[in-house]
């Protein structure tokens, strides 16, 4: 569902990348949900129920788990699409760190209410409630940014393909000079440096 906002209204795409979308699909049902819920009994096992346990599973979850996940988000993320191996490395170094400071500016509030108020069982689905937003973000940042960077590309390699083919100004000058150097003949004298600009590019 994030996925599909962020490129029905943040990305504004024309046309729905269906594979992009069921990629984020297989990835939140196969990989994400199993590993939260695992996680989140993990941290119960550990901390139990004491008052304090809600605070101590926030300050693991953010300082443990939020580090490792973008990396490995990013990384499954572009082996699913067919990135290479440098590919994925420059995506992790380029974004990581705007994702993790992300993290800490929104999920030390919301896994404080998780761990304190909703019973295990129900952890992951709350989790996906309040991940909508997060998804969308995650979304962007991992699909929209290099759509953005390619588009980019292409417009400035279209440019300086047109930039390369429009002549000097000095061999425009040069063959303007020549031209009106020939002799003229008949009795009509034509103009050739006006047509040679004419002409020009």
């Amino acid at each position: 569902t994030g996925d599909a906002i962020s490129q029905k209204f943040v990305e504004r795409n024309e046309k729905f990348d269906c594979k992009r979308y069921v990629r984020y699909w297989a990835f939140g049902v196969i990989i994400a949900g199993p590993l939260f819920h695992g996680w989140y009994i993990r941290l119960q096992t550990i901390f139990g129920k004491s008052k304090f346990a809600p605070f101590k599973m926030v300050a693991v979850d953010q300082l443990v788990f939020a580090p490792v996940f973008p990396p490995f988000f990013l990384g499954v993320m572009g082996l699913m699409k067919g990135d290479s191996f440098s590919v994925i490395k420059q995506k992790i170094q380029k974004d990581y760190l705007d994702i993790l400071t992300s993290c800490w500016s929104v999920w030390p509030g919301v896994q404080f209410v998780n761990f304190l108020l909703v019973p295990i069982s129900h952890r992951v689905l709350f989790n996906n409630t309040i991940a909508l937003g997060w998804d969308t973000y995650l979304a962007w940042k991992a699909d929209a940014s290099k759509q953005k960077s390619t588009n980019t590309l292409v417009r400035s390699k279209s440019t300086d393909t047109l930039v390369r083919s429009k002549p000097p100004d000095t061999l425009v000058r040069s063959l303007e000079t020549t031209v009106a150097s020939l002799p003229v003949w008949g009795d009509a004298p034509t103009n050739q440096t006006s047509m040679f600009v004419a002409l020009s590019p």
